[in-house]
């Protein structure tokens, strides 16, 4: 991948918001606030989950129901790492990043200065395109794909 000697701020600005949009998004799935997810994707959107990367969900509507379909007890931190964002046209880019998967049963108890018993972590990554709207930068397609696990 050729990168360019310098960036303009137009583009910087574009890079940081899609990265934004990465952190976002494992943010509210963390704080189970899966149905503010909607207005981080096109309504159009794509997405499979690194655990099953073959089962693609269309829409923004319905990824959110996938989320909100989730069980209640499930406790999920993400950790989005080497997040690499390339514009690829004025109004398009696409993305990959890293992510950590630590899963827990939110009716475990919380050991004192240890939190919950968690599993994983899965190591996985995220394939990423996005759109600038009017409403600005949003997920056109995420993919995951688990790459490792313990």
């Amino acid at each position: 991948m050729d990168l360019p000697a310098s960036y303009s701020a137009a583009e910087l600005s574009s890079i940081e918001a899609c990265q934004r949009l990465v952190i976002e998004f494992a943010s509210l799935i963390d704080a189970n606030r899966t149905g503010e997810l909607i207005h981080l994707l096109v309504p159009e959107a794509t997405f499979a989950r690194p655990t099953a990367p073959d089962q693609v969900v269309t829409s923004a509507q319905a990824i959110v129901q996938a989320f909100a379909s989730r069980p209640k007890d499930l406790v999920t931190q993400h950790l989005n790492l080497n997040i690499r964002i390339m514009l690829t046209g004025p109004d398009t880019a696409s993305g990959e990043s890293v992510v950590v998967l630590y899963l827990a049963n939110g009716t475990d108890p919380l050991e004192p200065g240890k939190g919950r018993h968690a599993t994983g972590p899965l190591l996985g990554t995220w394939s990423d395109t996005f759109v600038r709207t009017p409403q600005g930068w949003r997920f056109k397609d995420r993919r995951g794909r688990v790459t490792m696990f313990t």
